[in-house]
Parts: structure tokens; C-alpha cells; sequence
């Protein structure tokens, strides 16, 4: 009996100092303080402005940052960027201010990079054209399978190949490979015909990893560096590969926020930075209109419409494009989350920003455009995309793999 009691007074005694301690523990702030949008000058060749040079209501962003500030509703998101008429408009991090600087994964954006990069080595004659069968340049990565044979790079970057490749199980089976990366992928079986239905899978963007280091001799990181980054001036940069060397071609690349924007400004100015054509005019319309019977899907490259566009990574990064408005949104989060469909609260706030905002921020003189509800358009449209691009825990592991 007196052991009993012995135990009881000690975990009575527990108890009451786990009540004393919380109860003197304040709330955390997972934000910094607010402190506007007004983008910081860092002679880094971003041209900046503001609201009203660029014919925007400065009290509609003031609540649109406002609310992206809100940690109860959006606990995750890191920053938020607004580019208009090529000019950095507005930027907040949310926080921490050094997110400016920062590399930041990318995640699943990374396969939007590697349609770039497709285009990129089209327009060279490195690549003969989008019909063009995989196996003329992986063939010693294939097995005996004819049909699989017969895989496009359009299929590839429509993730129509039908090749089995479930990012639950096989994305961290494919980092933690010590073999062939190549085969890993192509030796998966069919789980449909190439070209007769649509699966989400990171070995598709992989395959033009491969192509673009067969062909050129080049990692894809590489090849990127010199036609693409370069060009751009992005030269802070991290882009991860697998055990074989090769550049992952569907994850892995980071990024600062402000160049995650060039990249969302050179497909706004149909593939031109500073009067150079990086990428074909016709690569950049074709690769981001719907491509996919089965799915509203380009080449890597999520439509919204026949006039907007966006690239997106799992946890809520995004590049948003809407060339007609001169239009550029940058969203980063966290990207190391359980669940990738943050479309929920996203579609709440949509709503409730729709309704306070109808026809407020003025484009011109006839036109309008409502720019919050803009900034969060593409997460309504989360629930009708099957992503599965999680790496669970295993993501904190990425990091081995950098170049």
C-alpha cells in the first residue's frame, strides 16, 4: 500500500509540475513582425517598383500580405513575391528575413526546369522533336519490352508512358539507388499502354535527365547552368543528384524566391530575358496549354486557362504566370510536409478575398484584375490534380545527393 501511494504522489507530483511549466510557456510566434512589401534593394538586376507605378491598388496588396501573415490560417508559407511589367513589385517573408537569400527546395517545380531545358535542347537539334521515341536515346537502358520501346518524350512529359512508378514507394527507392538510375526506371513494368491514360510519377522527368545528359554529355544541372541559369543570372543555386551522377530530374532543385520569379518572367515574356531568346516563343505556349486527353496537364506545366499557368512543388511552392497581365507570383512553404494538398484553406481564402475584392485593383482603363484572388487562384485547382509527390520523412535525406 505504501508503495502505491509512493507511486501516486510522484506521478501526481508530475502532473502538477507539467501544469506549472506550460502554463508559464507564452505563445510562439512562428512569423516576424510585419513590415510591409516594399522590395529591399539588393543589386542583384531585379528592376524594382511599386503598386501604383504598375497600375495596382496598394490597399488591396496591403490586405493581401496582411492575411499571408496570418500563421493560424497559412502556418506553413514562407514567402510571397509579385512581379508586374518585369518589375519586383512586392515581396514579404514571413519568417525569417534572410529567406531572401536563401536556397530554398523547390520541390516538383523542379519538373517545370526540366521542360524548360526540353525546349531548350529542341531548339538546339539536340533533340529531333517531341514524337521522337526515348529509346533512340536510352536504348541501353531498355529491356526487351517493344512497347515500352515505343514511348515518346511527349509521353514522358505528359506522364502518359503508362510505366509504373509509384512516388510513395518508388521516389525514395530510386534516391537511395546505387545502380542504374536509367533502368531503374525504364525497367518498370506497364501499367497501361504509353499514350492511353495519365499517372503522376518523378521516373518521367528522370528520363529527360537522361536524355539531356546522353545527348550533350552534360549533367542536366550543367546543362541548365549554361543555357538557362547563366542567361537568367542565376548563378546561387543547388541542384540535387542521384548516386550514378545523374541530375534528378523531377526534384531537388534549389532556389532562391527571387529567382524562382526569373524563371515565372521568362515564360510571362514567351522565353526572352533581356532580348535574348532562351527558349523558343513555341515551346513556352505549347509546353504550358493542355497536352493530356486524360488530364489538364502541358509538358510539366500546370494550364489553368488558354491565358495563365503555373508550376508547383509539393507543400505549397508555386510559380504563377499570367503573361496577358504581365503577371508573376511567387509562393514558397515549407516543403517537408505529411499531406501535399494544403487546396482547403487556400479555396476558404479564395472565397472570402473574391467577395472583398471584386473589381477593385484596376489593370487599365478598361481592364481589371483581381490580383489576391489571382495569387491563390491555383490552389483551387490542387483538388482536381493527383499529386502524389511525398517523400515522408526520407525528404530531410535529399540533401546527400547535392552536386
Amino acid at each position: 500500500r505504501f508503495n502505491k501511494m509512493k507511486k501516486l504522489n510522484k506521478y501526481n507530483l508530475l502532473v502538477i509540475t507539467i501544469i506549472l511549466v506550460t502554463g508559464c510557456i507564452e505563445k510562439i510566434d512562428l512569423n516576424i513582425p510585419y513590415h510591409g512589401f516594399d522590395p529591399v534593394p539588393m543589386n542583384d538586376g531585379w528592376s524594382l517598383s511599386d503598386p501604383q507605378s504598375e497600375n495596382m491598388d496598394k490597399a488591396i496588396l496591403e490586405k493581401a500580405f496582411l492575411d499571408f501573415y496570418n500563421e493560424n490560417r497559412y502556418p506553413t508559407i514562407r514567402s510571397l513575391i509579385i512581379v508586374r511589367n518585369c518589375k519586383l513589385v512586392a515581396e514579404a517573408y514571413c519568417k525569417k528575413e534572410s529567406d531572401r537569400e536563401d536556397l530554398h527546395n523547390t520541390m516538383s517545380v523542379t519538373k517545370s526546369i526540366s521542360s524548360i531545358l526540353t525546349g531548350i535542347a529542341i531548339d538546339k537539334g539536340l533533340i529531333d522533336s517531341v514524337t521522337t521515341p526515348v529509346y533512340k536515346y536510352l536504348s541501353d537502358y531498355f529491356d526487351a519490352d517493344e512497347v515500352k520501346r515505343s514511348i515518346t518524350i511527349e509521353q514522358v512529359l505528359t506522364m502518359e508512358t503508362g510505366l509504373e512508378f509509384d512516388n510513395d514507394k518508388h521516389a525514395s527507392e530510386l534516391f537511395a539507388l546505387r545502380g542504374n538510375s536509367l533502368e531503374y526506371v525504364l525497367h518498370k513494368d506497364l501499367v497501361f499502354t504509353p499514350g492511353t491514360s495519365w499517372y503522376y510519377g518523378n521516373g518521367n522527368p528522370h528520363i529527360i535527365s537522361g536524355i539531356i545528359t546522353e545527348i550533350t554529355g552534360l549533367s542536366e544541372a550543367e546543362f541548365a547552368q549554361e543555357n538557362l541559369f547563366k542567361p537568367l543570372g542565376i548563378s546561387n543555386y543547388q541542384w540535387e543528384s542521384l548516386h550514378d551522377g545523374l541530375t534528378y530530374g523531377a526534384q531537388g532543385l534549389w532556389l532562391t524566391p527571387r529567382d524562382m520569379a526569373r524563371i515565372g518572367l521568362l515564360m510571362a515574356n514567351s522565353g526572352k530575358w533581356n532580348d535574348k531568346q532562351v527558349v523558343s516563343e513555341n515551346w513556352v505556349h505549347t509546353s504550358t496549354k493542355r497536352q493530356s486527353d486524360f488530364q489538364n496537364y502541358g509538358y510539366f506545366w500546370y494550364p489553368i486557362d488558354d491565358k495563365a499557368f503555373y508550376a508547383e512543388g509539393h507543400g505549397g511552392q508555386l510559380i504563377w504566370v499570367y503573361p496577358e497581365k504581365n503577371l508573376v507570383v511567387i509562393i514558397t512553404s515549407d516543403p517537408y510536409t505529411k499531406s501535399w494538398n494544403l487546396s482547403e484553406p487556400y479555396t476558404d481564402l479564395f472565397s472570402e478575398i473574391l467577395k472583398r475584392l471584386k473589381q477593385k485593383c484596376t489593370v487599365g482603363k478598361s481592364k481589371r484584375i483581381l490580383l489576391y484572388p489571382v495569387v491563390l487562384f491555383t490552389f483551387f485547382f490542387w483538388q482536381q490534380v493527383f499529386l502524389i509527390d511525398l517523400y515522408h520523412d526520407s525528404n530531410n535525406e535529399l540533401t546527400d545527393g547535392w552536386n
